[in-house]
């Protein structure tokens, strides 16, 4: 293989290439080289050549030699010019490389070209007309245009020649005396010749010549020229008007220097159409037309056009073909960007997709687009993959976005100091029934999908649960990659080695960039998972060894200028073993090793130059040791070894934490974190009366301090400032309850600093700020299942005007929480000046007009949410506040009771009892004797028990982040379920059950109806149907003793005449319900058994015979269940709609009405009742069949 010249060599090099290919050729003769020297045939004489010819031959012999002496000056000069212009596109030539240095001689240059010859249209031809069809180049074009207004070469102009003006030698020859002796010959040449001969000569010439040379021959002449002579001056080409405006080749024929193009034989307007702008308006769209999502470079979503400045076109320049007008890049663009070999095209496309992921968990992007979340998650973990540092931080950072809900999390940290807010939501995804989108309880809007939920993340040993886990496992383990990440993305992404992979990035990679956040979030969102997951990540000892060392390192081993991640504490970091040691007591005892607490020590410690780092730090250290002493793992002694810093820090914010909005957000949350980190020792009883003493003074002091600056402002606007007063009156609260001196310890701060502030002005405004800020009465959609293999905590809400934070920055429950509990204690031992503060018109108003919205607009919804557990405390707070029923009527307060109870969830299942107590089970409110109140607490508290025991079950700090409500909406039908479910079990009543049927359903039917007469729709009218209908199903059939049989007609007479004209939807399903058909159906064959031909069983059986029902109902009951018909009668009176609803219109189909014809031909039916005159009224007047008689 032979090399190509390089620059820098010379001709003996090429010389001795040639050698080499020569010897090799002569080895192996069929040896070619890689390109061929192309000769070309015989030359063709070119056009100036032949008209040369043609003059000579028609000139006089004796005009010869002077013709040829002038040729020979043009064409010695046309040669020069021809030779610089060599077209070498028509000479196939051997690629030689980039020779420099010496010059190449003329005999290198034949041997390797070959022959030159010239080119058949190397000089200009005159243009003819009649040549249209041949394909013309642009400047072809421009000439023939100026043809047809002028040629500036018209041979029909006459020019007068001065010899006199020819001067005195050849302008052209350098040499003087050779140019004196041509001029000489040249002179005596045309002094023989006439005008009329030179004219025609020298026209001759001009066609035959370039132009080129022409004006080259006139410039060079031009100096010596007298002033008299008239140069030869080409004017400038006019554009051809066959070239419009929209032609991309017009901009390119105006540039000045259009004569050194090259001569292109066509316009290829195709291949300049990428010249072209690109419209600024596209076509509008119509409303509700879909259109493909484009992002910019940080993720937002671009509108279909963006409005333009019609004098400046500002736009930019994008990679996509399709829809070139379009701003942004979609999602396949990004997904092909992502693919790139150019890291920064990655990095640009990881970054918009990351912006994308921080935008899309804000709730922007929801009901506008549908992301593929699943396929997104696969690039970045694919991406994740690679070790250069700066695609590890933009891929992480996208993963994180994805994963880690930054506003949820930033608002659960909001409220977690506050008090009864340490427990931290479990974001499991259930696997069952509830899942199934055919199932009406799928929809994540709904109650029953709560309930079911809560069901299948029950973890007691239940029937559901242990069919759940046994299928569970085996149906993940079945599921491919793409499956798996549709139902479970954090299974997903487990199985994909994410710990081992985090583990190799931060001990091998070090990147000392956002990447180590972004991991750390990774695995914290990871822990919140479940509690089976938390122990996974706990048992990875080389992780936590890793995270140990770099990232919680004694403060002594912090190096200056090392970095700001690797040797320096980062709290993310103690936040994950927070996350982790609330998941579970085992899983805190194992990471709470000793030198955990002793890396606690010294960062609540520290006291040196302490910046906005360390106090995050301090923060998470704070709630780390909060759940340590929660769960029983600081004991006394160990807490003894915290209490000087605790001490110092009380007194370090008496000194410099400011309560003003001017000052620091991030203090108030520190000193927030340290008052609850108190509390929970003395909750724990580790704080005995010396540590008490030591902590009473700079709290009372602080409190004062906070509370007093507080009075003279106006309503905080910051949560930090209405978090603080919380936690200070949460600490107030028990040590002055619980600690040795009780009230003595703050005798300025209860009987002054308080009162004062409960008649401030802020403090009236947080009480107006109630019903506008409370997060149960607000209307708004909940994402927490935007998702469903990715569930978040639903901190932000969606409304009409986008989305919100469902904590304000003005949420004042924690605070009114705290201040209403100081006035729980007995009246005697109450402060006075508080309680009378508290009464004030302007305070209790806003709290019933709270009250009063509660009872008709409660969201059940947003009371599952975790951030409602603050709201739904304080609300039984107000509703064991005695004097309430002033503010509220019995019917409001009633309907508030009802809506609370059916809010209240595993973790708040205690209150519900009280409220039981105070309200429900209670002869003021309920007009039931004492039997049967006592019995309707019983059947309730049944439901509410198992929830207390699993409540309590293991010893956590986390909650699942779907509190659903323990009691179902139609929880006063409890009983009339129990008698349903004793039938399905063909088993009489529970012996635990004291009272008889007829007791039961007398109860609850009374019950109920005290319930709607107050204004409250306990079940939907189809539901109380079924329920009805349950009523004559009990083991006994006493609904026939009289005084129960006249409770159950006058039930039923109520009912038929509110729901007359209602049109029920028999084959609607219900949640954790069974269904009406099925139901009926038992119905009928428990009527066929036990119902004695009664009148209100024959009722209930004959309402859905109706002929507004479908015919399905009237069939099977003729057909299967015809015997039944037979003792089926009842006054027209009970028949719902009368019995004009079963006669008309008449019956048409012809199957139903030969079962009607076939009754009545074997008496199935008894003449007279109203099953007969049903039958016989649609079997006579029906035209649908023929009939051999009428009966």
């Amino acid at each position: 293989m032979f090399k190509k010249l390089k620059p820098g060599e010379t001709e003996e090099d090429v010389l001795r290439m040639a050698a080499e290919f020569n010897a090799e050729r002569e080895k192996n003769p069929s040896f070619q080289p890689a390109a061929t020297v192309v000769r070309v045939p015989a030359a063709k004489k070119s056009v100036f050549a032949q008209k040369r010819e043609q003059a000579k031959l028609n000139r006089a012999p004796e005009q010869k030699q002077e013709i040829e002496n002038k040729v020979q000056v043009i064409t010695s000069q046309e040669d020069e010019v021809r030779n610089q212009k060599i077209l070498l596109d028509e000479i196939h030539e051997n690629i030689l490389g980039d020779v420099r240095g010496n010059k190449v001689s003329p005999n290198l240059i034949d041997n390797v070209l070959g022959e030159i010859t010239e080119r058949n249209s190397g000089c200009k031809r005159k243009l003819d007309k009649t040549e249209t069809n041949k394909p013309r180049s642009i400047f072809a074009r421009q000439m023939m245009g100026e043809q047809r207004t002028g040629n500036f070469l018209n041979s029909s102009h006459k020019m007068q020649i001065d010899k006199d003006d020819l001067g005195a030698k050849s302008s052209i020859i350098k040499d003087e005396q050779l140019a004196k002796e041509l001029h000489a010959e040249n002179l005596n040449v045309l002094n023989q010749m006439s005008s009329e001969d030179i004219l025609a000569e020298r026209q001759k010439l001009l066609e035959t010549l370039d132009p080129a040379l022409i004006a080259m021959l006139g410039k060079k002449r031009e100096p010596q020229t007298n002033a008299k002579a008239t140069p030869m001056v080409i004017p400038p080409l006019p554009m051809s008007p066959k070239l419009p405006e929209s032609n991309p080749a017009l901009e390119i024929l105006q540039q000045s220097d259009e004569g050194q193009w090259l001569n292109f034989n066509l316009i290829e307007e195709h291949k300049l159409a990428w010249m072209r702008d690109i419209p600024a308006k596209v076509a509008q769209l119509k409303p509700g037309q879909q259109f493909d999502a484009r992002f910019d470079w940080k993720g937002v979503l671009l509108p279909h056009t963006l409005p333009q400045d019609e004098d400046q076109d500002s736009r930019e320049l994008y990679l996509h073909g399709e829809e070139a007008e379009r701003p942004g890049y979609t999602l396949q663009e990004l997904f092909r960007l992502a693919r790139s070999t150019v890291l920064q095209q990655r990095l640009s496309a990881f970054g918009a997709i990351a912006g994308i992921f921080s935008i899309y968990n804000q709730g922007f992007y929801d009901q506008v687009l549908t992301l593929p979340i699943s396929k997104m998650f696969f690039l970045l973990r694919f991406g994740l993959d690679d070790n250069t540092p700066a695609q590890l931080e933009v891929v992480s950072r996208a993963l994180a976005r994805l994963c880690y809900n930054e506003t949820d999390e930033v608002v659960l940290d909001y409220i977690y100091n506050n008090a009864y807010c340490h427990w931290q939501p479990s974001l499991q995804v259930a696997m069952g029934n509830a899942m199934d989108e055919s199932d009406p309880g799928s929809d994540p809007t709904s109650l029953a999908f709560l309930q079911n939920y809560m069901k299948l993340l029950r973890s007691n040993p239940t029937s559901v649960r242990a069919e759940i886990d046994e299928d569970e496992g085996e149906s993940r383990t079945s599921m491919d990659d793409f499956q798996l990440a549709e139902t479970d993305l954090i299974d997903c992404l487990l199985r994909t080695n994410i710990l081992q992979r985090i583990t190799f990035i931060l001990t091998s990679v070090r990147p000392e960039n956002s990447t180590v956040d972004s991991c750390l979030k990774l695995l914290i969102r990871i822990a919140r998972t479940s509690s089976k997951v938390a122990r996974q990540l706990a048992n990875e000892s080389r992780l936590f060894e890793v995270l140990l060392t770099n990232f919680m390192p004694p403060l002594r081993a912090s190096v200056p200028n090392s970095g700001i991640y690797y040797g320096h504490p980062q709290f993310l970091c103690l936040k994950l073993l927070r996350v982790l040691i609330g998941t579970h007591l085992d899983i805190a005892k194992a990471i709470s090793k000793d030198i955990v607490i002793e890396r606690l020590q010294q960062y609540l410690f520290h006291r040196d130059d302490i910046k906005s780092p360390m106090i995050r730090v301090q923060i998470e250290a704070l709630r780390i040791l909060r759940c340590l002493i929660l769960l029983g793992i600081v004991h006394r002694d160990l807490y003894r070894q915290f209490l000087p810093a605790l001490r110092q820090m009380l007194d370090w914010h008496y000194n410099h934490c400011v309560f003003e909005v001017g000052g620091s957000s991030l203090i108030r949350q520190h000193a927030a974190a340290l008052l609850v980190a108190i509390v929970a020792s003395g909750e724990s009883g580790i704080c005995d009366i010396e540590m008490q003493k030591m902590l009473l003074e700079p709290l009372n002091n602080c409190c004062c301090k906070w509370f007093h600056t507080a009075t003279r402002s106006d309503m905080p606007k910051d949560f930090s400032q209405l978090t603080l007063l919380s936690t200070s009156l949460y600490a107030v609260k028990w040590f002055a309850s619980h600690s040795y001196v009780g009230r003595a310890g703050f005798p300025l701060f209860l009987r002054s600093i308080l009162p004062n502030y409960a008649n401030s002005s802020g403090f009236i405004a947080c009480a107006q700020q109630l019903t506008k800020g409370s997060i149960i009465l607000r209307q708004f959609g909940d994402r927490r299942h935007v998702h469903a293999p990715l569930p978040n905590m639903g901190a932000v809400l969606m409304h009409d005007c986008g989305p919100q934070l469902i904590v304000s920055d003005t949420y004042p429950v924690q605070l009114l929480s705290n201040v209403w509990a100081l006035l729980e204690d007995p009246m005697e031992t109450r402060v006075r000046p508080l309680f009378e503060a508290v009464m004030q018109p302007a305070i209790l108003e806003p709290l019933a007009e709270y009250l009063t919205a509660l009872s008709t607009k409660l969201n059940r919804i947003l009371a599952s949410n975790i951030f409602a557990r603050s709201e739904l405390r304080f609300i039984h707070q107000l509703l064991c506040t005695d004097g309430l029923e002033t503010y509220l009527e019995r019917t409001q307060l009633l309907r508030l009771v009802y809506s609370y109870l059916c809010s209240l969830s595993t973790a708040d299942a205690k209150q519900i009892k009280s409220i039981f107590n105070r309200y429900i089970f209670n002869e003021k409110y309920m007009e039931l004797n004492e039997k049967s109140l006592a019995l309707l607490e019983q059947t309730c508290l049944e439901m509410v028990y198992p929830h207390v025991i699993a409540d309590n079950r293991e010893p956590s700090l986390t909650l699942s982040y779907i509190q659903a409500p323990i009691l179902p909406p139609d929880w006063p039908y409890f009983q009339l379920r129990l008698i349903l479910s004793n039938y399905l079990e063909n088993v009489q009543q529970r012996p635990a059950v004291i009272f008889s049927e007829h007791h039961v359903v007398r109860m609850t039917l009374t019950f109920v109806q005290q319930l709607e007469q107050q204004g409250l729709q306990i079940v939907s009218p189809l539901e109380k149907l079924m329920y009805l209908m349950i009523a004559f199903m009990g083991p006994d059939s006493q609904f026939l003793e009289p005084s129960l049989h006249e409770l159950l007609q006058s039930h039923l007479k109520d009912f038929y005449s509110q729901n007359a004209q209602r049109h029920f939807d028999f084959d609607i399903e219900f949640a954790d319900k069974a269904n009406f058909e099925p139901l009926y159906y038992l119905f009928v064959n428990h009527f066929e058994a036990a119902s004695y031909g009664d009148e209100l069983f024959s009722s209930l059986v004959l309402l859905p015979l109706a002929q507004k029902y479908d015919n399905k109902w009237r069939r099977r009951l003729w057909s299967e269940h015809v015997q039944v018909m037979r003792f089926i009668n009842c006054d027209e009176s009970l028949l719902i709609g009368g019995l004009d609803a079963y006669l008309e219109p008449v019956e048409e189909e012809p199957s139903l009405l030969q079962l009607y014809g076939d009754a009545l031909h074997r008496q199935l039916v008894r003449p007279g009742s109203i099953a007969y005159k049903i039958a016989r009224h649609h079997f006579n007047n029906s035209t649908a069949i023929q009939k051999s008689k009428l009966f």
